[in-house]
């Protein structure tokens, strides 16, 4: 508890907004429901220990990158928690700016994998140049609205809570709230128009965008 919380105020203090579960149970169902940039997994957790845990994420599809932390240094543990896909680890005790440099190795190493282009329906994003598009037709968008859009494309058909979109406009204001957010979310779902993709407000976590079903 008391490195998890160290290290809890250390990754806040990065500017790394962080959800902390202290069993694998919680922890799984979290991560089943929401996007990730990275997971750091203890392989010790009451409930559903690191490997189980491991397991059921890549079973799910889920891609996020896991970390994962042990006291452990026995090779075959290592060797198992790569086998079940995890992405890297570290043995405790550890160096803080080891951990911090090796989060962003890996958030960056998923963030090259990304496609400039993303197609959903009839809408399109172009992230290298920042344009976005429907049935061909460019969306005239201000920079923070590319923003929210673009951060919700990426995580399409899953919750994006508030704080996240929050975050995602970190770079342009420090002082965005909620409120802020509701009138982005309202203007891009003007500026979609009648577009087939649409936002949708997931009461008490959220917005989703999705792709609306024909037929």
């Amino acid at each position: 508890m008391v490195l998890g919380d160290a290290l809890v105020q250390s990754l806040v203090s990065a500017t790394y907004a962080v959800d902390w579960f202290r069993n694998g149970r919680d922890g799984i169902s979290a991560a089943q429901m929401q996007i990730y940039d990275l997971v750091l997994l203890d392989l010790g957790l009451p409930f559903v220990n690191g490997f189980e845990f491991i397991k059921r994420l890549r079973n799910g599809k889920q891609s996020v990158p896991v970390i994962v932390l042990t006291a452990n240094d026995d090779s075959e543990d290592i060797v198992r928690a790569f086998d079940m896909g995890a992405d890297d680890y570290l043995i405790k005790p550890f160096r803080l700016p080891e951990l911090t440099a090796r989060i962003r190795a890996q958030i960056r190493r998923v963030h090259t994998h990304f496609s400039s282009k993303i197609s959903i329906g009839e809408l399109e994003l172009d992230t290298k140049e920042r344009m976005a598009f429907v049935k061909g037709e460019k969306l005239a968008l201000s920079p923070r609205e590319f923003s929210l859009l673009e951060t919700m494309s990426i995580k399409h058909g899953k919750v994006v809570t508030k704080d996240a979109l929050i975050e995602s406009l970190c770079n342009w204001d420090h002082d965005i709230g909620t409120n802020a957010i509701e009138v982005y979310v309202h203007r891009l779902r003007k500026k979609l128009g009648e577009c087939d993709v649409t936002i949708s407000n997931v009461r008490g976590l959220g917005y989703m965008l999705e792709q609306l079903s024909h037929g």
